[in-house]
């Protein structure tokens, strides 16, 4: 949504947010002497090096201040590590994404519809997180190959319980409600450009899983 606001409201002359992005890790690369592809590694969490997620840092918030806005983490010291990476926060607060996902299932008219109990509703919540927080590490035509056994339970489930196609597709939009929630409440333990590259990815691993279980939910019985 922040994103949407750019587009919208962004005053005459203020650069558009890809142009400022576009280069960031060359830019870096040339900086520290290194090749943009390490940059790479290291902005995705494959590799660890504090001077170029000092770099990183450093280019976001110069990035962010054009933007008119303000990193949340201090640009000359570097996160914990146990900290900064989107998968590990989601991991450390699975029960309150659950706890949370329930509340917002049961609150939405076309789930409340379904008269289920607290653990038949969540029971393929956690598992759909789990898958997505394992897949999330490998690029999108890897994910796209991969077999999401917890994807698919979810789609034959969900038909068992007589959901709808729309139900299920609200049931990925809600936890992608819940994940973004929840980075939002911890912006001062994540660094910016990790943020954005884990918060991609996951969204890409959410649609291959709704992909799976709507080809298992729409099959022949």
């Amino acid at each position: 949504m922040s994103h949407d606001n750019l587009s919208t409201s962004r005053p005459a002359g203020m650069p558009l947010p890809q142009t400022l992005y576009r280069g960031l890790y060359v830019r870096i690369a040339k900086k520290l002497g290194v090749d943009p592809s390490y940059v790479s590694r290291v902005a995705r969490g494959e590799r660890f090096s504090d001077p170029v997620e000092s770099a990183l840092r450093q280019e976001v918030h110069q990035i962010s201040r054009k933007l008119g806005g303000r990193l949340p983490v201090p640009e000359d010291k570097p996160a914990h590590r146990g900290h900064k990476r989107l998968g590990l926060l989601v991991k450390r607060h699975r029960n309150s994404i659950r706890r949370d996902w329930l509340h917002h299932s049961q609150t939405d008219p076309g789930h409340r519809r379904l008269k289920l109990s607290a653990q038949k509703r969540t029971s393929p919540v956690l598992p759909l997180v789990d898958e997505a927080l394992r897949s999330m590490k490998f690029t999108p035509k890897e994910m796209a190959q991969m077999n999401m056994k917890a994807a698919t339970q979810h789609g034959r489930l969900r038909r068992a319980q007589g959901y709808t196609t729309t139900g299920l597709v609200e049931d990925y939009n809600l936890i992608r409600r819940c994940v973004s929630v929840l980075a939002e409440k911890n912006l001062n333990h994540l660094d910016a450009h990790l943020l954005l590259h884990d918060l991609s990815q996951l969204s890409e691993v959410f649609d291959i899983q709704l992909q799976h279980a709507l080809r298992k939910f729409l099959a022949r019985a």
